[in-house]
């Protein structure tokens, strides 16, 4: 499955999410559907390229993941995010291995450490870190722009995932068609919305922040 998108996103103290939920409404968005917790392992070489390529702000870059939703173990996903600037694109394969959360570190290293061949990883590649947080969906009035919230934003390194540092920031992300970044920047300047969007990537910001506290190296 493959998913393309642009994404700009907004970024908020912690504790912020009641702020963030107030600027949606009042400009017509709606609940799409129920809050969801999201677990997902990062991936990296041994070299690090995706987080240095990141930091270093290059401008096409990809980070591989391991994503699955409310503990649901039976839907276990592996993506490639890849993105230029704004705008992102995704290749989604479900995993059908029978992974649960006893032997979910052992079958992902057997999956890395098998030639890459059922991930169709071009480079040898290493479990890093964990990440989870609690997201809601919101979705515009016309259908045109979709919003997630992010907060209770947590990493811990693979695999000691009893070592939690908690990030101090809440998301705001919109993500919308390519073709509609003009109606995007009028839908800001029409509702005098005095936001400004930035880089950020949860990924990135815990790798810093667990390097920091020496838990990972």
């Amino acid at each position: 499955m493959n998913l393309s998108r642009i994404e700009k996103k907004f970024i908020f103290p912690n504790q912020s999410s009641d702020l963030v939920k107030k600027i949606l409404i009042v400009n017509n968005f709606k609940k799409l559907y129920s809050d969801r917790y999201i677990t997902s392992i990062y991936m990296d070489n041994l070299n690090f390229d995706s987080a240095k390529d990141n930091i270093n702000g290059v401008n096409e870059r990809k980070k591989i993941r391991i994503r699955w939703y409310d503990n649901d173990f039976n839907k276990i996903y592996f993506e490639e995010k890849n993105k230029n600037n704004f705008f992102v694109w995704k290749n989604i394969k479900k995993l059908e291995l029978g992974i649960n959360k006893k032997n979910l570190l052992n079958k992902i290293n057997y999956l890395l450490s098998n030639n890459n061949k059922y991930l169709n990883l071009n480079h040898n590649y290493k479990t890093v870190l964990k990440i989870n947080y609690k997201r809601s969906y919101f979705v515009s009035d016309q259908g045109k722009f979709r919003a997630t919230i992010d907060t209770e934003i947590n990493t811990s390194p693979v695999p000691d995932f009893n070592n939690v540092i908690s990030l101090p920031e809440t998301i705001l992300e919109f993500k919308f068609s390519q073709n509609l970044e003009s109606h995007f920047r009028d839908f800001f300047s029409l509702r005098g919305i005095n936001i400004r969007s930035k880089k950020y990537s949860k990924y990135i910001q815990s790798f810093i922040a667990l390097e920091e506290s020496g838990l990972i190296s």
